[in-house]
C-alpha cells in the first residue's frame, strides 16, 4: 500500500531529481534513507523530520527576504507566523534528538519568482511532510512512546494549517481533503521527495545555507506563533 502510494504521489507532480540515492547516502553518511525492515526508530524519524523543517525555514525565509512574488500584507504575515513555527518544531526535535542531514539546502528553479509555481511547490512539499509525519505517529506510537506520538500529532495538526494557508496563496480551495492523506507507512519514505532539495540536480539552484535562528527571529519580529506546549512536556501520567 505504501509503495503505490508513493508512486502515485510522485506521478501526481512531486518535484524528483536524476540523482542516485546512493550518491545521497554516501553524501551524507546516512545508510539506512528508507525503512527498515521492522519499521523506522526514533533517530531515523527525527532526523527526517528536523531535515525537513530545516528545509521549510530555509524555504520560507528565502521567499520572505529574495522573492520576487508580490505578496498581500496579509500573506506576509502568516508567512512570517508558518517560519516562526517551523523553527519551534526544529527546535523542538533538536532538543530531542534530532538534526538535519545537511545545513544547505537547493530550490527549484523560478519558485520564489511566480506565485503559481510557489504555490505548487510548496503545497506539494508541505503535503510530503504532512504525511510523513503521519507515518511517524504511527510508528511511534507503534513503539510505545505515547507522548511523542502525541507530540508529532501536535506539528501535524500545524503543518496542515500551512498547508491550507499555502493554498489559499495560490488560488485553490484550501480546505481539500477530509483527512490528512496518508502517502506513507514509514516517515523514511519521504526520502525521494527531499533528496533533491539536499542534492540539487537538473531543474535545481543553489544551495543556500538555512538562515540560522538569530536571523530568523530577526525576521520574524512580532509576528510570533503561541508557543504551545508538546505534549512531552505536559508531565502526563497513565491513570490505572
Amino acid at each position: 500500500m505504501s509503495d503505490y502510494s508513493r508512486r502515485t504521489f510522485l506521478k501526481g507532480g512531486m518535484l524528483a531529481a536524476g540523482t542516485s540515492l546512493v550518491g545521497f547516502s554516501q553524501l551524507f553518511d546516512y545508510q539506512q534513507l528508507f525503512a527498515q525492515d521492522n519499521g523506522d526508530d526514533v533517530p531515523t524519524i527525527l532526523n527526517l523530520a528536523a531535515t525537513a523543517e530545516s528545509l521549510a525555514c530555509t524555504h520560507y525565509y528565502t521567499a520572505l527576504t529574495e522573492s520576487n512574488i508580490q505578496l498581500t500584507p496579509l500573506e506576509r504575515d502568516f508567512i512570517l507566523a508558518t517560519l516562526d513555527s517551523e523553527l519551534y518544531h526544529l527546535e523542538y526535535l533538536n532538543a530531542h534528538g534530532g538534526q538535519s542531514l545537511t545545513s544547505q539546502f537547493y530550490a527549484p528553479l523560478n519558485v520564489y519568482n511566480d506565485r503559481a509555481n510557489f504555490g505548487k511547490i510548496t503545497q506539494q512539499a508541505e503535503t510530503a511532510f504532512i504525511a510523513a509525519y503521519l507515518a511517524a505517529n504511527r510508528r511511534i506510537a507503534e513503539l510505545g512512546n505515547s507522548l511523542l506520538a502525541a507530540t508529532v500529532a501536535q506539528i501535524a495538526i500545524t503543518e496542515g494549517v500551512h498547508l491550507a494557508l499555502i493554498r489559499q496563496l495560490a488560488g485553490l480551495l484550501p480546505n481539500n481533503t477530509a483527512l490528512g492523506e496518508a502517502f506513507y507507512f514509514n516517515t523514511s519514505e519521504v526520502t525521494p521527495v527531499l533528496r533533491p532539495f539536499l542534492e540539487g540536480g537538473e531543474g535545481f539552484r543553489g544551495p543556500k545555507p538555512f538562515p540560522g535562528a538569530d536571523a530568523i527571529r530577526s525576521l520574524v519580529g512580532k509576528n510570533t506563533v503561541d508557543p504551545t506546549k508538546p505534549f512531552t512536556e505536559l508531565g502526563l501520567v497513565k491513570e490505572g
